[in-house]
Formats: structure tokens, C-alpha cells, sequence
């Protein structure tokens, strides 16, 4: 059957984070002290959700200085994605989803990015409009996903996504597992998806192919 419905992950999938993230850990790394942490460390912690995400890059800090650089990162981070704006899209990924919409298909997040965050983007690059509905702020990326499908047909929808919980979440929510392969995937990931796109306009392709 075909696919009808089309949900994304948002970071190292539609945008490239890691650039605002980075020079947000370059202001507070003066400002705290922190380790230094490389733009290959940052995309390889994409995909954790809240304190995962800063206990991954900073493993040797306490949970109560985690939970400060926490909140004071996503301060600077979120006035990086501002400043940056549209360009923090992938190149193709604003005309990839237009042109998804104008075809008709419902489009959906599931991110494990805070609200903040994900609104934040979202209305930095002005694609928040374009989908069906946003979910976030959760560990479990299959919860998510099994709820933006609930009694859906599972062979009608699609999961695109650059990390392992990605295509966790479609392989548990039995629905098609799309590897953005221009993101932040690891090519160690690939094997986990069941077909990868090196271009966002690729996804057309593979539309095409499932129908």
C-alpha cells in the first residue's frame, strides 16, 4: 500500500543544530569552564532528549551542574538558531517539504527536543505552519510515533530520521524507515533503515517506488 503520511525527526534530519549548538558550547565553554567538545561529538549526542543529550557530551560534570548547563545552553543555543534562521535547514529540505504539502501529504514531528526548542526552530525557519501536528519533549521516540499514527494503517506511513531511535521508532511502530543519509546519520546506521536518500529530493524516489 501506499505511503500516505510522512513523519520527520527534526534535528540532524531537517536542520543542522549541531552548527547553533556549537557555538553555543564555544560561549559557555569561557563562560563555565566546560571540557571542549568537538562538532563530531555534537552530532554524535543529536537525538538524546534533556540531560541524556548534556551528560553524553559532558560526561564528567555532576547531575546538578548538568542540570545548569542544561537550562543556560539552551538559552544561547536557542539565540544562535534565531540569529541563523532559515539557513539552518539542510540545503533542499525547505522545497522538499513544500513540495510535500502541495502534494498532499500530511507531514509530522517527533523530536526529543524540548517545546522550547522545537518551536523555536520551527518558527526560526518558518516551516512550523506546514505540519499536521508536532510532538516532542518526550525519551521515547516509539510513543511518540505510535500516537501520530494511532488506528492508522502502518504500511501508509513513513519514518525519516538520521539516528538509531529513528529507525527504533518505525521498526516497533512496524511503518517504513527513511535514513536521511545528507544529515547527521552515521554510516554505521545505514543498515538499520530500510532505504537511505542522500538528498532530501530523494524522497520523492522513494514515494514513488512504494506505491
Amino acid at each position: 500500500m501506499a505511503i500516505k503520511n510522512i513523519i520527520f525527526d527534526m534535528d540532524g534530519t531537517l536542520t543542522a543544530t549541531a552548527q547553533a549548538t556549537e557555538i553555543a558550547i564555544r560561549a559557555l565553554a569561557t563562560e563555565m569552564s566546560l571540557p571542549t567538545v568537538t562538532t563530531e561529538d555534537i552530532k554524535g549526542a543529536m537525538g538524546l532528549g534533556g540531560l541524556e543529550f548534556h551528560a553524553k557530551l559532558f560526561p564528567s560534570l555532576s547531575e546538578a551542574q548538568l542540570v545548569t548547563v542544561c537550562h543556560r545552553l539552551d538559552q544561547l543555543e536557542q539565540e544562535n538558531v534565531i540569529r541563523i534562521g532559515r539557513d539552518i535547514l539542510f540545503p533542499g529540505v525547505g522545497n522538499m517539504l513544500t513540495r510535500l504539502v502541495d502534494m498532499g501529504y500530511p507531514i509530522f514531528i517527533a523530536s526529543t527536543g524540548s517545546v522550547t526548542h522545537v518551536s523555536t526552530t520551527l518558527q526560526a525557519t518558518g516551516i512550523m505552519d506546514m505540519f499536521t501536528a508536532i510532538h516532542c519533549d518526550e525519551p521515547q521516540k516509539m510513543d511518540m510515533v505510535r500516537r501520530i499514527i494511532g488506528d492508522g494503517n502502518p504500511s501508509e506511513w513513513m519514518m525519516v530520521g538520521d539516528m538509531f531511535k529513528d529507525a527504533e521508532a518505525a521498526r516497533a511502530n512496524n511503518i517504513f524507515a527513511l535514513g536521511a543519509g545528507y544529515g547527521y546519520m552515521h554510516a554505521d546506521n545505514a543498515g538499520l533503515f530500510d532505504a537511505v536518500v542522500h538528498t532530501p529530493d530523494e524522497i520523492f524516489g522513494i514515494l514513488e517506488a512504494t506505491r
